[in-house]
């Protein structure tokens, strides 16, 4: 059976070549989320009853996890913009994870992202956040002899499709800045592997070596309503 992308005349795909892969990748958005209105993959059912959402968890599908990205694959439970969790009750989630996905998001947004993340929670629920640590990319920059090159993609992002641009940059001090004057009664650092909800193969064990020395670049604090 063909898909709709296929029977698409062929006149009409080389006539908008150039912008083609854009066209099919906003065609399978579109058709990803009609087809999770009807169908969707099987919901966690933790023993101890709590709720955790994995923002734009991309590939990665954890057992653990409700996962919402904006793009479709078998395992996204909720195909959307994650910073618009409506469908989400106020008060209804233990954990919420969301690993380099902040700075994708307009610096001026940022506040009224993390409010809806805030919102969400339950009280005493965290956010666990990982973006890039902008103080090491400067550290990298001025290590590799000022190479812009060495510090571009994780500054302003691969840039290959329309959510893959980086909108915001964030150090300790500022982050740990934004999460009180949302509301959050604490911040503190968390480490990757260090149980199974922090244990994931994704950027926030980001690291480059230059010169032999090895730069984490990823900053990773969690904040606890």
């Amino acid at each position: 059976m063909l898909s709709l992308i296929q029977i698409i005349p062929i006149k009409f795909r080389d006539k908008y070549r150039s912008n083609w892969h854009e066209f099919k990748r906003e065609l399978r958005i579109k058709l990803g989320q009609l087809k999770r209105q009807f169908i969707r993959p099987p919901f966690p059912k933790l023993k101890n009853g709590k709720v955790y959402l994995h923002l734009g968890c991309g590939s990665i599908s954890n057992l653990y996890f409700i996962n919402i990205d904006g793009l479709p694959a078998p395992h996204i439970h909720y195909v959307r913009a994650i910073d618009n969790l409506t469908n989400f009750q106020s008060n209804s989630a233990d954990l919420i994870y969301a690993c380099h996905c902040l700075e994708h998001f307009p610096y001026a947004k940022v506040p009224k992202v993390l409010a809806e993340w805030f919102r969400v929670l339950k009280k005493g629920g965290i956010l666990r956040l990982s973006v890039p640590d902008f103080d090491q990319l400067v550290n990298v920059y001025k290590e590799s002899d000022n190479n812009m090159n060495k510090i571009l993609p994780f500054l302003m992002g691969g840039q290959d499709y329309r959510f893959n641009f980086h909108l915001a940059v964030f150090n300790r001090y500022s982050l740990e800045k934004m999460l009180i004057e949302t509301g959050f009664k604490q911040v503190q650092e968390w480490q990757p592997g260090s149980e199974p909800l922090t244990t994931f193969n994704d950027c926030s064990k980001l690291s480059t070596i230059v010169k032999e020395k090895k730069y984490n670049l990823s900053l990773n604090l969690e904040a606890f309503k």
